[in-house]
């Protein structure tokens, strides 16, 4: 089997959130309406052991067709769904896909606050906060 890469588990691991209801992945869809982005944007190789610690950006998308006002409300339940979740202490083995190894997440915890982005002129709300994964194929 295929070791996953850090955008594969952290996309699993956001797809397994309870009540999170909506899509997930890296590239944003043609039509918006909720969805949870995810970008690595750093992280700290473990030297001798075989785990990994990305820091993956997350953003969660909200637009309301016909609306002029951002939902932005919508937007910061996303976020506090996703940072709810990383404060649970079992975190499920997941499974990427095949032909991808499952792995284990050792442990998730933010490392900024949730922060709006000013809207463009489309009215999305864009809610944005980095997180932490700590994980190893078992």
């Amino acid at each position: 089997m295929l070791r996953p890469s850090n955008e594969l588990v952290a996309t699993a691991w956001l797809q397994a959130i309870p009540d999170l209801n909506t899509e997930v992945g890296t590239d944003l869809p043609k039509n918006l309406a909720a969805f949870v982005q995810v970008t690595v944007v750093g992280g700290t190789p473990e030297m001798y052991l075989l785990v990994s610690r990305p820091v993956v950006q997350i953003d969660a998308w909200v637009a309301t067709k016909g609306s002029t006002e951002p939902p932005w409300g919508r937007a910061s339940h996303l976020v506090s769904l996703v940072l709810a979740q990383a404060y649970e202490t079992a975190q499920p083995l997941l499974t990427p896909g095949s032909p991808f190894s499952p792995v284990h997440v050792l442990s998730a915890y933010p490392l900024s606050e949730p922060r709006r982005i000013p809207s463009d002129e489309a009215r999305f709300a864009r809610v944005q906060f980095d997180l932490q994964l700590h994980w190893r194929v078992p």
